[in-house]
């Protein structure tokens, strides 16, 4: 789905059923207000019971299903990806989560179909365009360059210290590159990609 950088919409309730540890469960998901999103992540909450999915974006809101923990892949440890489809009041809508099999090139079981919401700074994804801006548009103002001073290192490297929240193909971030100063700006070309830079 391609949505415009920005822009509210008023969407109407969405019901679904998530086959949860004790069965279908129906809820219905407030997404009204949201901003609309069109980028991908992962799960960065390492709570061994799993990332909550809440029906609405706050804290006291039902939770609706969990994204496992991160998985064990060979030697390495990977986390479920999902798509971010929208942003309000610092969480994240997402939908169809499940984990990548980097060694097969294939995508696993979906773990939950969605849509629900989690927390914005549960989430982490890849940057990889250099330019942090100051709003969510490509000839927005530079905020800060996402690379090391000797060019060694660029966006794929940065470290996401916090998410906000997202606007179409934009995320709201602090980041830096290694021990170099953080800034909070827009960032570019996310993706959900953990082996990888992403086409």
């Amino acid at each position: 789905m391609r949505c415009s950088n920005a822009g509210i919409v008023a969407i109407a309730l969405i019901s679904f059923c998530w086959a949860g540890p004790q069965g279908a469960s129906a809820a219905t998901v407030e997404t009204a207000g949201a901003t609309r999103c069109a980028i991908s992540g992962w799960s960065n909450d390492r709570d061994p019971a799993g990332l909550n999915v809440r029906a609405a974006p706050r804290k006291d809101a039902q939770v609706i299903g969990r994204i496992p923990p991160p998985q064990d892949q060979g030697s390495d440890s990977y986390a479920a990806e999902f798509k971010i489809i929208g942003s309000r009041d610092g969480w994240l809508l997402i939908s169809g989560a499940k984990f990548a099999d980097y060694g097969a090139g294939k995508d696993g079981p979906v773990l939950f179909p969605g849509s629900g919401w989690v927390f914005a700074d549960k989430v982490r994804f890849l940057i990889n365009a250099p330019d942090l801006r100051s709003a969510p548009d490509t000839g927005a103002p530079t905020v800060m360059k996402l690379y090391t001073p000797d060019m060694t290192s660029g966006p794929d490297s940065a470290t996401i210290d916090h998410v906000f929240g997202c606007a179409g193909e934009f995320a709201d971030v602090v980041a830096h590159i290694r021990q170099g100063p953080r800034a909070r700006g827009w960032a570019h070309r996310i993706c959900s990609n953990q082996v990888t830079t992403c086409p």
